[in-house]
């Protein structure tokens, strides 16, 4: 007697995404031998000096929106499918964009 493969399970909606992850800052530039002019206008070539990051870097910025934007995609597959909001799926986006908004300066 031959037994039949075990079907495959698969979502039934999008999955959602890891949030994207902040490498970290680049390596700190060496303090001599830099050119004043490839360090562009106004530039102080006195010393190192430690940077504020009062806000995250343009490319972060670019990749929370993206994030944001893809979880909303999500969450417009499952309104168009009919998931209920309890749904732990729309659950999981909804928790993702609200610490989202608490997170990111707007």
């Amino acid at each position: 007697m031959l037994l039949a493969p075990a079907p495959t399970l698969q979502p039934a909606g999008p999955v959602p995404l890891a949030p994207p992850t902040n490498p970290g800052p680049g390596p700190a530039p060496p303090s001599t031998g830099i050119s004043p002019l490839l360090l562009g206008p106004g530039a102080e070539t006195s010393g190192p000096s430690a940077p504020t990051m009062a806000f995250p870097d343009p490319i972060d910025q670019q990749k929370l929106q993206s994030y944001r934007t893809d979880l909303l995609d999500q969450q417009r597959a499952l309104d168009r499918t009919g998931v209920s909001p309890a749904d732990p799926r729309y659950r999981d986006i909804q928790q993702q964009l609200l610490q989202l908004n608490n997170a990111s300066p707007r």
